[in-house]
């Protein structure tokens, strides 16, 4: 616990360095206080998440691609600050885009999340999941440790690195197993950008979705 705690806690300090300013401030105006969601907490964010992987699961090949991505895919919208993480994942390459392409990276990012969550968690042999703890990282800033626990007694990690914003508590990161979400997009799409421009991120990102939509995951 305390490794992940300190992985967490040196990821918290890095995000505070990074502006709160997220693609919505340049995408969209808030939406007015009356017609914002219920305000979870950290917590409850992700339960709602595990929640919706675990009907997922338990739909399986019956349920199929479509249907399992029809169960997370407005979940994982709601859970995950995909502005933010666009922002931190592209860093000095976000600036340089227009806000059309801001637009469409966050755009296609979500679309790419919940087509990941709907491949991978696609069938159910009596896993559970379980939030462990939930701690205050640092002002605005929460770790939530949860498990998904296998049939075979293996215990598969993941830890939730989540901001306010807005009133709501949305995931920026998280880190399966001891490797960070971010930091491998972050490494990845930068040097897809530096090498062969963003069109073929989008392209790239593009294709694996539709890829997991073929079932060949």
């Amino acid at each position: 616990m305390l490794m992940r705690n300190a992985m967490l806690l040196a990821v918290a300090a890095a995000l505070s360095m990074s502006p709160m300013i997220s693609a919505g401030a340049a995408v969209a105006a808030p939406a007015p206080a009356a017609a914002q969601a219920k305000v979870l907490t950290p917590k409850a964010t992700i339960d709602t998440l595990d929640a919706a992987l675990l009907k997922a699961m338990q739909g399986g090949s019956k349920m199929g691609y479509q249907g399992r991505y029809a169960v997370v895919s407005p979940v994982v919208r709601k859970v995950y600050d995909f502005d933010r993480i666009a922002s931190l994942t592209l860093g000095s390459h976000w600036s340089k885009l227009t806000t059309a392409q801001q637009k469409e990276f966050v755009s296609v990012l979500a679309d790419y999340t919940a087509a990941t969550y709907a491949a991978r968690f696609d069938n159910y042999k009596g896993e559970h999941f379980a939030v462990v703890n939930s701690e205050t990282m640092q002002p605005g800033t929460e770790g939530v440790f949860s498990t998904l626990t296998m049939r075979n007694g293996k215990v598969h990690r993941f830890d939730y690195l989540l901001q306010q914003q807005d009133g709501q508590w949305r995931i920026v990161n998280v880190v399966a197993d001891g490797v960070s979400d971010l930091s491998l997009k972050r490494s990845e799409y930068n040097e897809t950008i530096k090498s062969k421009g963003f069109p073929a991120l989008i392209a790239h990102l593009k294709a694996q979705t539709a890829h997991y939509a073929s079932g060949k995951n």
